[in-house]
């Protein structure tokens, strides 16, 4: 019976990250290979920046295209078709979730997602995100219970989850509705914690969508 393989979290990180950090090769096939963020294994990352340059290719089914967040500057590229590289052009403010991979010292991205955003709005969301993301961090290391606060926090994330599919009839769910459905205490921060995973994106303030 083919083992499937867990999907991973998609984490928001600076291109930079991914460029200083180390990209560690893992043996096994469902053992995914991953870059060194801080103390986070990052095998699936959540990105927004502005498409710089794109390169055409003979090959119909490999796509290309160069990002720059600020930090750094890195390739998204697919090799299969995929639809989600058309219509996006030079100076497009961009959202990217996808695996990175890195070929003779050159890292580079997989896309799994890519879709052209708001870029005045979401440069500034992104950029509070990632500043939120490093005070959490810190924050986590020094509380007490985590490990046994973990399966809970898992088991209600799953039910929001569902709860956001269930309720978005295809303009995206209110975040107060799914709040007030869910009956759990902490449904706020739990959706923020989605939202900083890439699990969730928020289209437009106080309207969530799954990224499925």
């Amino acid at each position: 019976m083919e083992k499937s393989q867990k999907r991973q979290v998609a984490y928001k990180v600076k291109i930079n990250d991914i460029l200083s950090g180390p990209y560690i090769k893992e043996e096994g096939e469902w053992v995914p290979n991953y870059i060194v963020v801080g103390d986070k294994k990052v095998s699936r990352v959540n990105l927004m920046a502005v498409v710089v340059s794109k390169q055409n290719s003979e090959n119909t089914n490999y796509k290309n295209l160069t990002i720059d967040d600020g930090s750094g500057k890195i390739s998204i590229r697919s090799f299969e078709e995929n639809s989600n590289f058309d219509g996006i052009e030079i100076g497009d403010f961009v959202l990217v979730i996808g695996r990175p991979r890195e070929y003779l010292n050159d890292k580079y991205i997989v896309s799994e997602i890519l879709k052209k955003v708001d870029g005045a709005l979401w440069a500034e969301v992104r950029k509070l995100e990632l500043a939120n993301n490093a005070g959490e961090v810190a924050l986590k290391k020094d509380s007490v219970g985590v490990k046994e606060e973990s399966i809970e926090e898992e088991d209600t994330a799953t039910k929001i989850f569902k709860l956001i599919k269930e309720v978005d009839s295809g303009s995206g769910a209110d975040t107060q509705e799914v709040i007030s459905k869910s009956n759990i205490d902490k449904a706020e921060q739990i959706i923020t914690n989605l939202l900083e995973q890439g699990e969730v994106f928020e289209i437009k303030p106080g309207k969530l969508k799954v990224l499925e």
